[in-house]
């Protein structure tokens, strides 16, 4: 008897992490809000995180973090994944193109918005003390995933 495996697919994870954060897919790119935000979350600098797929049979999608905490650690990491930053009124916008098999770069990032924060550091938003540890724990989540579908 030969078993099949079936292609476990980015969109097909995230579907079943991120349930009630997907947009139902009738056609065109497919937006996941995948970060921790909550109702009770009203403070209007918290981090948004946002991937976008054209197509659920990528392994390619966009990854957008409005208001994400920085530093020159975090712009240095950015800059090597080819990212691209925008002031907006809000806070600062970053935009990468990324893909499954970059998972690792996630938790690099993760990891980098972590350090923004701590004892004897300087930042722009006193918020960012938790906003910061917040942004990386969702990424964290977002690459344990992505290292899923680089397993299959």
């Amino acid at each position: 008897m030969t078993s099949i495996k079936s292609k476990v697919t980015i969109h097909s994870l995230l579907a079943k992490a991120y349930p009630i954060q997907m947009q139902p897919v009738k056609s065109g790119p497919i937006h996941i809000h995948v970060d921790d935000q909550t109702n009770d979350d009203c403070y209007p600098g918290f981090c948004n995180i946002y991937l976008k797929m054209s197509d659920p049979n990528s392994s390619e999608f966009i990854l957008t973090l409005s208001n994400v905490p920085f530093d020159d650690d975090v712009k240095e990491l950015a800059a090597e994944l080819d990212g691209t930053w925008e002031s907006t009124r809000s806070g600062e916008r970053l935009t990468l193109e990324l893909s499954a098999s970059q998972s690792t770069a996630t938790s690099e990032l993760a990891a980098a918005i972590r350090n923004v924060v701590g004892k004897g550091r300087r930042y722009d938003d006193r918020n960012w003390k938790w906003i910061a540890r917040r942004t990386a724990k969702s990424l964290e989540r977002l690459a344990k995933l992505l290292s899923k579908v680089n397993r299959s």
